[in-house]
């Protein structure tokens, strides 16, 4: 089921990476094992085409095939949200209306990459996008455009356009924007946490219940919340501070390299590599082995397919 505008999801909501193999060619078999890695960890939707997704690099017959096969390896058991982000508007409308056409039961949006709009061509934007497809919206708010999307337009668009139901919080100071979101709302809408689970705990305290991350370390991001959400403050706070956050510094900076490498490390993908190009330079190996330290002491490294 898919909360309404007076409902929110509550837990985690992965964005999987792409499996591929040696070859640079789809991997189904590792992906299907994400989709149940993803589920096993708790999962109440399961996500693709984020950042995480590497959506930038897939090509439109990936695009597709990798849609139909989640849809159909999720079968139902929690909603698929599908990410529409594109360099171009009209890109964004036809990647809507073929995750609705694929099964998929939201879709997630950001500004498109190329030629930002003003605050009202994002208006008209998310508007067209709502006339495209019955499924719900996601706005994603990103560094490079949560300058345009303020959290009064958010606040606006999320009243007055009939699909937008959901706003995902990772642009700059979004700790703030998701409190003044919320102060806006008397606390109505839904506000997703994002940034890869930075600030997590400090988000929760304000409100936020539900999070989209990668899937590097779901389970410690699913413990987090999950002991929150039972009123559990302090044991929520001894899994960020002391599990999730030292991973983190490590991970924000290296994360298109770490988080195939930890999946592969715990036997949820057959192969670590990016799909190339590579956009960010490799971590040394002093790094790697300080970073190797830190998964020592974290009670990170279960494997699959015993996790969580």
């Amino acid at each position: 089921m898919i909360p309404s505008k007076a409902e929110r999801f509550r837990g985690m909501m992965p964005i999987m990476p792409t499996a591929i193999d040696a070859d640079g060619r789809l991997d189904e078999s590792s992906q299907r094992r994400l989709v149940e890695y993803c589920l096993k960890c708790g999962a109440a939707a399961i996500g693709h085409f984020g950042i995480a997704s590497e959506y930038h690099k897939v090509s439109d017959g990936d695009r597709t095939r990798l849609i139909e096969l989640i849809v159909e390896e999720v079968d139902h058991r929690v909603p698929v949200f599908i990410g529409v982000t594109s360099p171009g508007q009209r890109i964004s409308l036809e990647y809507g209306q073929q995750a609705e056409q694929l099964g998929a039961d939201l879709i997630m949006a950001a500004l498109p990459s190329v030629d930002l709009p003003d605050a009202d061509g994002a208006y008209k934007f998310y508007s067209a996008l709502s006339r495209a497809t019955s499924l719900p919206i996601i706005i994603q708010d990103t560094p490079s455009t949560s300058s345009i999307l303020s959290a009064e337009l958010l606040w606006r668009m999320y009243g007055e356009i009939d699909n937008v139901q959901h706003v995902k919080a990772e642009g700059k100071n979004f700790i703030e924007k998701v409190a003044k979101l919320l102060r806006l709302s008397n606390g109505d809408i839904s506000v997703i946490g994002g940034a890869g689970g930075r600030h997590l705990i400090q988000l929760l305290h304000l409100g936020v219940t539900a999070f989209m991350t990668g899937t590097e370390a779901l389970d410690l991001h699913a413990a987090a919340v999950d002991a929150f959400q039972q009123d559990n403050d302090d044991v929520s706070a001894t899994i960020y501070y002391e599990q999730i956050l030292p991973y983190l510094e490590f991970y924000l900076d290296y994360s298109e390299e770490l988080l195939k490498r930890m999946l592969y490390d715990r036997g949820v993908i057959d192969c670590p590599d990016i799909i190339a190009p590579r956009a960010a330079p490799a971590m040394s190996e002093a790094e790697r082995e300080a970073f190797d330290r830190v998964l020592d002491r974290i009670s990170w490294r279960k494997k699959w397919p015993d996790i969580p």
